[in-house]
């Protein structure tokens, strides 16, 4: 093994093990679970705002008359993102009033797209 290669080897190494002893110093020092910690903090959003969502339709589905019929006549911006052979995908802003709002628009996008993000 060549000195570059060990030293690359060794930092890696070393770096693995502090990250691990971290996440030990972490777990033994914290009243509560890292698992849980992150997951129960919910982001502060003011509304309304302009939200992004980005969706997948079928290559076969016109992405126009799917948002039409999904969210109905609502002002939004469509613009493409990406196309592969299944699936294109777009960009889709519009304006939410609150998080009720948001969360269906989602869920409506979930059941009329292939995926939603």
């Amino acid at each position: 093994m060549s000195k570059t290669a060990k030293n690359s080897a060794d930092t890696a190494k070393t770096a693995q093990n502090l990250a691990q002893n971290l996440a030990k110093n972490l777990a033994r020092n914290s009243r509560i679970p890292i698992s849980t910690c992150l997951a129960d903090i919910k982001p502060k959003i003011d509304y309304p705002l302009i939200w992004e969502y980005t969706i997948f339709v079928p290559l076969d589905r016109d992405e126009k008359e799917l948002i039409a019929s999904t969210l109905g006549i609502c002002e939004h911006k469509l613009t493409a993102s990406n196309k592969n052979a299944k699936y294109k995908s777009f960009k889709l802003n519009l304006l939410v009033r609150s998080e009720n709002e948001r969360l269906e628009i989602f869920a409506k996008l979930k059941a009329a797209c292939a995926f939603v993000l």
